[in-house]
């Protein structure tokens, strides 16, 4: 299919009808469901000669932007209130095509957002929107914006309202496959909550690279099934929240996910912490207790850091995976425990087994099918997503009017090689926005100076210390390279890491946690 790059607009009925068609056609390509929306605004941008434009879906009272062209990649990330942005009140009240003045006094949405433009420097002159509506029922907006005042002058309403229509049967479709797949997931109502909780939560974790598109296909193809899943990636990708999405898209959703951090679990206690114990078992347990793989029956028991097990907890933990069935500490009674198991390890198992420490019976029956998370680094496309979604809760939290990135400091985000992965990412835009905001006030525009992290440059050029960071904040940033290092150097592996660094591993996870890595 032949490109539409943005340009003045050329109004013929021929162009007109030419671009409609390709909008209609589009509807049924063999495309994702992104290229689709973006290929529309492509579409949609040619004919009518504007210089940015935004699909947004509305969902829980926020527009939410499903595809963008001409802003900033990180607003793929943010979601807006109306009642915070006066045009987009305005345009979601409108079912016809709504123009603003040139000099309108309510700002534009997109203020500061123009690509290439983080200070707001290009005054938008001309902005049009429509509200998004089947019958009674909104969907979203569709927003256009150019440079030029009088750009939409001469385009008829029609031409608006068509592309809104279009745009309004695009999120429609998406709306009806996702009721249906959600339909033939889960059952009853405390299952659609606990979907809605689950992705509010993890907000757009996934990502849009080709990689983590990949990846959501499979967990939909495993979490259809009973199969134990193993989650294996390096620290900071995200994998609980993973697992949390894998079980409320199954047909347990309704019923209880379970969580055990397998490294927390002191070999003396794992035993009775996953299986129970009965009354009397050994010195203070005066009463009988269940254990999480019977807290979990009829749902998910998601053991996290599964690689930390010491090798006599494996072997019992392999008849609870195989047989599905336990024996509390202290009791000869055997119980049924009816669980589907997702594990989580940031360990290279295989050669865990080959060192002797997993047992590589277990490792066989965690592995039926295994998911591999990607770390940030290899999916750079999604650092802008993630880290405009980190600061739009910034901002709210932090109580600012806005709170955005110049594209150098994107380029800064997407140089870095984050070892932290997503919550080192979420952590350093947090620390930078409160930083820049104690200084600027309600509106904060990050520099590349702003971000604590040591951006590479050019091959052999030493990066130049930074003159103005406190020893205290300097000092944490030494201490949180160093662990990361040594957690790198180990595998991922925090007693590695702590015998590395001379600390008792107790202490280095503690320390960690201070820092944000853990």
């Amino acid at each position: 299919m032949k490109s539409w790059p943005a340009f003045h607009p050329n109004i013929s009925q021929a162009n007109v009808d030419e671009a409609i068609r390709a909008a209609v056609l589009n509807l049924t390509a063999e495309v994702s469901m992104r290229e689709r929306h973006l290929r529309f605004l492509e579409i949609f941008a040619h004919i009518t000669g504007n210089q940015a434009c935004a699909l947004l879906r509305y969902r829980e009272g926020a527009l939410v932007p499903v595809a963008t062209l001409g802003l900033s990649p990180e607003v793929l990330g943010r979601q807006f209130l109306p009642a915070e942005h006066p045009r987009l009140a305005a345009i979601v009240e409108s079912r016809a095509p709504l123009r603003f003045a040139a000099h309108d006094p309510r700002p534009d949405p997109y203020d500061g957002w123009l690509a290439g433009d983080a200070y707001g420097k290009l005054q938008v002159h001309s902005c049009l929107g429509c509200g998004l509506y089947n019958e009674n029922t909104l969907f979203g907006a569709l927003t256009a914006d150019a440079l030029q005042a009088g750009v939409f002058d001469r385009i008829d309403d029609h031409v608006f309202q068509t592309f809104a229509a279009i745009a309004t049967v695009a999120l429609r479709y998406e709306t009806y496959i996702g009721a249906l797949e959600d339909l033939a997931r889960h059952r009853g109502q405390v299952a659609a909550e606990l979907v809605n909780e689950t992705l509010a939560r993890s907000g757009p974790v996934l990502g849009q690279s080709p990689a983590m598109l990949k990846l959501d296909r499979e967990i939909d193809i495993v979490a259809k099934s009973d199969l134990t899943v193993l989650l294996t990636g390096e620290t900071g990708v995200g994998k609980e929240i993973l697992a949390r999405i894998i079980h409320s898209r199954s047909a347990r959703a309704g019923q209880a996910l379970v969580y055990v951090n397998c490294a927390a679990l002191p070999e003396s206690l794992a035993e009775s912490e996953l299986f129970g114990h009965a009354k009397g078992a050994f010195s203070g347990a005066g009463s009988e207790r269940a254990g999480k793989f019977e807290l979990a029956d009829g749902g998910t028991l998601f053991l996290d850091e599964v690689g930390e097990l010491p090798l006599a907890i494996q072997a019992k933990l392999l008849r609870a995976v195989q047989f599905g069935e336990i024996q509390r500490p202290g009791s000869d009674k055997a119980h049924r425990a009816e669980v589907r198991i997702i594990a989580a390890t940031n360990r290279p198992l295989e050669e865990e087994v080959k060192a002797g420490r997993f047992r590589a019976d277990l490792y066989h029956r965690l592995t039926m099918y295994p998911l591999r998370v990607p770390p940030l680094r290899e999916r750079v496309e999604d650092i802008a997503v993630l880290a405009g979604y980190f600061l739009d809760r910034a901002r709210a939290k932090l109580g600012l009017e806005r709170l955005a990135m110049m594209p150098a400091t994107i380029e800064a985000l997407n140089r870095y090689a984050w070892p932290g992965n997503v919550r080192e990412l979420e952590h350093a835009m947090l620390r930078a926005a409160l930083r820049a905001a104690s200084s600027r006030g309600g509106t904060v525009v990050l520099e590349p100076g702003d971000l604590d992290i040591a951006v590479a440059g050019p091959p052999g050029v030493e990066p130049p210390p930074r003159e103005d960071v406190p020893l205290a904040l300097a000092v944490d940033d030494f201490q949180r390279r160093s662990i990361l290092g040594a957690l790198a150097a180990a595998g991922g592996n925090w007693a590695g890491a702590a015998r590395r660094l001379g600390l008792d591993p107790g202490n280095l996870h503690r320390l960690a946690r201070r820092l944000g890595i853990k």
